[in-house]
């Protein structure tokens, strides 16, 4: 939240459409850490005498407790023996990106909503990743969120946002922008002095800037306010700060009065365009808000967001390192899509980082439905209860529409496609 309250908890939901919160939480944990070089230990040696894999390995959430209705699948792992079940001592082990990960889930039944909204049965998943560097990926965390729903209502206009309350140094004479061209909000200090505040040390000269950026879809609105602004009191308000409206649902203006989405749209280092440091706000201490809008979430799918924090303080004052940020996000966005795009989806993961997408309709089903695997040859079908028990295979040698049909009890089942890149897996639900 970015006020002083939460609307998530730790933990997993059922994944049979009552998207309840299950306590004490089955997976015990609430935070995952692994990094690089423990998996390439584990890779290198789980089959020698003597080898003991680490906690971070063993405990990995693979699996949900499907006794209690959590989905099978849970965090992404590299299942070696494509059976779909997480055995470290067989090899098997997480599928991270970057050289250090942090593993969290998240749910928005677990209590009463701070905001006053109401709970809608969302299980979200996050990967917090880093790589050690000598260049702009040394100074970045990227954020990988992956938002399910466990419910039965289709959520239409589904906005998701990103709060950012920066405190560069001192936090009272900060300001905020945003650059649409890169989905990016950034903060950076109003002058080149950061001053200490309250015991803490400021900065002192040439701060830097601070950046957030989705780097896999397009950000559809960014507002800054100040702690001196009435701040949302209700969901209503809430919501039309993520859709870029003021408090009231009103429309934002811009320098020349015209609607915007987007506050502060231009480089402050261009002293003719519409920033807090050409219009000469008073400095503050600034929090921001940028959101991505989906136009609907239907039952038993996903969506998928990353984000990196990114930082400069290369430039020469307090202004360039606004210029520089915006190098440093060209880097990461390059980076991104040429290394990282695609790497270890939060499905059902495989030996191979190429990932196949294919598709299940109509789903829930009543047993009877169509695969379209997008042209990719699919060698074998697979069909898996929640306790890993196969109900269903098929082979084929076909990269077109297949059709499949179940005599099974409702419930919720696991559907594999095998092709020669490995096993992909997608979850049914059979009403």
């Amino acid at each position: 939240m970015y006020n002083q309250g939460a609307d998530l908890w730790p933990g997993a939901l059922t994944a049979d459409g009552t998207a309840n919160y299950v306590t004490p939480n089955p997976l015990g944990q609430t935070l995952w850490n692994v990094t690089r070089a423990e998996i390439n230990q584990h890779i290198s040696n789980y089959n020698q005498s003597g080898y003991v894999a680490p906690s971070s390995i063993l405990n990995w959430p693979a699996h949900g407790d499907v006794s209690q209705n959590q989905s099978a699948q849970l965090a992404p792992f590299v299942d070696v023996n494509y059976n779909g079940v997480y055995e470290p001592n067989l090899g098997d082990h997480p599928c991270i990106k970057g050289d250090y990960a942090v593993y969290t889930i998240m749910n928005d039944m677990g209590n009463i909503h701070y905001s006053g909204g109401v709970p809608i049965g969302l299980e979200i998943h996050f990967m917090f990743y880093q790589f050690a560097s000598n260049d702009a990926l040394d100074n970045t965390t990227f954020i990988d969120v992956e938002i399910h729903n466990r419910g039965t209502q289709t959520l239409y206009d589904f906005a998701t946002s990103f709060i950012m309350d920066g405190d560069i140094g001192g936090p009272s004479d900060d300001y905020v922008g945003c650059d649409t061209t890169r989905n990016l909000m950034f903060q950076y200090n109003a002058d080149n002095f950061d001053d200490d505040m309250m015991g803490a040390p400021g900065y002192g000269s040439n701060p830097p800037s601070l950046g957030i950026m989705c780097l896999n879809d397009t950000i559809s609105s960014f507002r800054g306010f100040s702690l001196l602004e009435p701040l949302a009191s209700n969901p209503i308000e809430m919501y039309n700060l993520m859709l870029g409206l003021n408090l009231n649902g009103t429309p934002m203006l811009d320098g020349n009065t015209a609607e915007t989405k987007f506050q502060y749209f231009d480089n402050p280092n261009n002293s003719g365009g519409w920033s807090e440091e050409a219009v000469v706000n008073i400095p503050g201490d600034r929090r921001s808000i940028v959101s991505v809008i989906s136009p609907s979430l239907v039952p038993f799918s996903s969506m998928s967001y990353s984000y990196a924090v990114i930082y400069s303080r290369d430039g020469l004052d307090n202004l360039d390192n606004v210029n520089e940020l915006l190098d440093v996000a060209d880097q990461i966005q390059m980076y991104y899509d040429n290394n990282i795009d695609g790497e270890c989806e939060f499905t059902l993961a495989t030996n191979s980082l190429e990932a196949i997408e294919f598709d299940i309709y109509p789903n829930p089903n009543n047993g009877t439905f169509s695969i379209n695997p997008h042209g990719a040859l699919v060698n074998a079908i697979v069909v898996k209860d929640m306790a890993g028990r196969e109900v269903y295979r098929e082979s084929v040698n076909s990269s077109i529409n297949l059709d499949v049909k179940l005599n099974c009890d409702s419930g919720l089942y696991i559907v594999s496609i095998e092709t020669a890149l490995g096993h992909f897996t997608k979850s049914i639900v059979l009403d």
